[in-house]
């Protein structure tokens, strides 16, 4: 045992040799696990593909060319940068992220941690800006068999959206109509600037106007963003019942201000406070008061790291696949075992070594001659 020393190269080299194999066997022994509501995640983000397919070989088949470079995909949901009824600017490479139908598993993941089951009644805003996370949050709700209530908005940001003639709303009556959905907004307002498209152009204002007319559905049409709120939550409030709120996108009716926007964080939140509202106002603020628990559907960003899903992903990931459906389960036994095994030899090389130091350090006393 006298070459035993934690600085020998051929210590050194068995043990790294020996952690080698160790990790090796680690990772094959490796499985993966089923996450929780695997079965409901599956479903829902084949209803969201459905839906999209359905609008792309349908409803987009000859009113739109689809723009290969911006919408590399070629979903047809990716508008245009700049239209009359753009309410202000969008991210593209967000916008394509929201393409990936696997974010309905997202939101699936969000509502069963906010507790809701079948039948309960869910309060729900959208804007224009999101129409593929519009219908994400669709297929999650469908699949879980809720009861929504939906007030949505017309005007998008850039790449939402944001063709006068194929809004939002046409979309969902297309999806209405064809029964792959079973409900449509209880109403809509102009959305934008104050929710009243304040820095739109007066034509711009009066076609989103008529796109809410013309899907036979009731126009929110306060003077100003307080009245707006107003509405929106007596419209809320004679739906008794509602367990849940889910915000999809910037609409300030939603958030209240700008500045609660950047404050609010993103996904489920059931512990959220007067004090995380910068400005006392919003549906949001109004949900948080009435201790409804919110699902913040803003920063994508956010999202996508928490949940683990690409960025503006080509080609788009089928459903089923990332980390919300599978994750790898470790063999504890196995990994505790390797794990002794090298803590017991680094022990014993260490042990060897400090008593060999003790022994070149003993002084060997000698008699005078």
């Amino acid at each position: 045992m006298k070459n035993i020393s934690i600085r020998s190269t051929a210590v050194l080299s068995v043990i790294a040799i020996i952690t080698i194999v160790a990790l090796v066997l680690v990772e094959n022994l490796k499985s993966y696990k089923k996450q929780q509501y695997y079965y409901e995640k599956i479903e829902a983000a084949h209803l969201n593909r459905k839906l999209q397919k359905h609008l792309k070989q349908t409803f987009f088949k000859d009113e739109i060319i689809i723009n290969n470079i911006n919408d590399p995909n070629n979903t047809g949901l990716i508008g245009q940068q700049f239209t009359e009824i753009t309410s202000g600017r969008g991210s593209l490479p967000i916008k394509l992220s929201t393409l990936n139908p696997n974010f309905s598993a997202m939101v699936v993941q969000q509502i069963k941690d906010a507790g809701l089951k079948k039948g309960d009644k869910v309060a729900m805003c959208f804007t224009g800006s999101f129409p593929a996370l519009n219908m994400a949050v669709i297929a999650a709700v469908e699949t879980l068999e809720l009861r929504p209530v939906l007030i949505t908005s017309v005007t998008s940001s850039s790449w939402g959206a944001n063709d006068a003639n194929l809004t939002w709303i046409d979309m969902q009556n297309e999806l209405y109509k064809s029964k792959l959905v079973s409900f449509m907004p209880i109403a809509s307002s102009i959305g934008g600037n104050q929710d009243i498209g304040v820095t739109l152009s007066k034509d711009g204002r009066q076609k989103a106007i008529i796109a809410i007319q013309r899907n036979n559905i009731s126009l929110i049409k306060g003077n100003n963003l307080e009245d707006n709120i107003a509405e929106r939550m007596a419209l809320f409030n004679a739906e008794r019942g509602i367990k849940l709120f889910i915000n999809v996108g910037g609409g300030v009716a939603s958030l209240g201000s700008h500045n609660n926007s950047k404050k609010l964080p993103s996904g489920f939140r059931d512990n959220l406070k007067h004090a995380n509202f910068i400005d006392k106002q919003g549906i949001v603020y109004e949900m948080v008061k009435q201790d409804i628990p919110i699902i913040n559907l803003l920063n994508i960003d956010r999202l996508l790291k928490r949940y683990q899903l690409p960025r503006d992903p080509l080609p788009l990931p089928k459903p089923g696949e990332g980390a919300l459906y599978n994750t790898y389960k470790y063999d504890l036994l196995t990994v505790g075992i390797t794990t002794a095994l090298l803590i017991g030899l680094l022990i014993i090389a260490m042990y060897y070594d400090k008593k060999q130091n003790a022994l070149g350090t003993q002084i060997i006393k000698t008699q005078d001659a």
